[in-house]
């Protein structure tokens, strides 16, 4: 299965840009409307409205919920396609890695799965500006605490999933991988996740007892290809 880093959080970013290129040329197409009310001596306070909705049009574009989203979307693609670097440095003969797959029955993603003798890892990326606080059993990403429950969720799901399809239990263990200053290299472990600087994240995968063998990881891998799709750009 070929799957691409980010392919889906990159579609994500051009559609809000093309969305936030739309509004902007509306508010343009506005502005010069209440420039020709002026020009045409139309009541003011049509030139007025006119310009005001041209102002509140394209300040929503570029500083509202949805311009915050625009970079939100395009610094999350960037991680996920670094990440998806970094993890190219664990051997192909020894180790899986699919990107970018669709949760069943959910609208979320996968960011990264791998495969391999320490076992199968969920891995989600994270990108961000603000300041990174390191505590105990807790991260705080510009003062607020790092939130982990999506990934062990999809954990668990991708772990039901290899269930169903192998007919036995298969430990599947979340993993954050932080793009950011200000955490050790070993990371912090919070309610079950281990989050570590995403440089550091094929280390973690590598580091540990052997799980699986060559047949088990074989198995697993074609669960993996068959219960899980790439995601599907919208």
């Amino acid at each position: 299965m070929v799957t691409e880093a980010g392919a889906s959080a990159r579609q994500r970013y051009r559609s809000l840009r093309h969305r936030r290129w739309r509004r902007l040329v509306a508010a343009a197409a506005v502005a010069a409307l209440a420039a020709l009310a002026v020009v045409r001596g139309w009541p003011p306070p049509v030139a007025v409205v006119l310009a005001a909705v041209a102002v509140t049009t394209a300040a929503t574009a570029v500083a509202g919920e949805k311009g915050r989203d625009l970079d939100r979307w395009r610094r999350g693609a960037a991680g996920e396609r670094l990440t998806a670097a970094v993890l190219e440095s664990l051997s192909p003969r020894l180790w899986s890695v699919w990107h970018d797959l669709a949760v069943p029955g959910s609208p979320a993603n996968l960011d990264h799965l791998v495969a391999g003798p320490t076992g199968v890892w969920l891995i989600d990326s994270k990108a961000t500006r603000a300041p990174v606080e390191a505590g105990w059993r807790s991260v705080r990403v510009g003062g607020r605490r790092l939130d982990v429950e999506a990934v062990r969720w999809e954990a668990e799901t991708v772990a039901a999933v290899l269930e169903t399809r192998l007919g036995r239990p298969v430990r599947v263990r979340p993993l954050v991988a932080l793009h950011a200053e200000g955490l050790a290299r070993r990371g912090v472990r919070c309610r079950g996740v281990r989050i570590v600087p995403a440089a550091e994240v094929a280390a973690r995968v590598r580091r540990g007892r052997r799980r699986l063998g060559r047949a088990e990881i074989r198995e697993v891998c074609q669960a993996v290809d068959v219960g899980l799709a790439p995601r599907r750009s919208r």
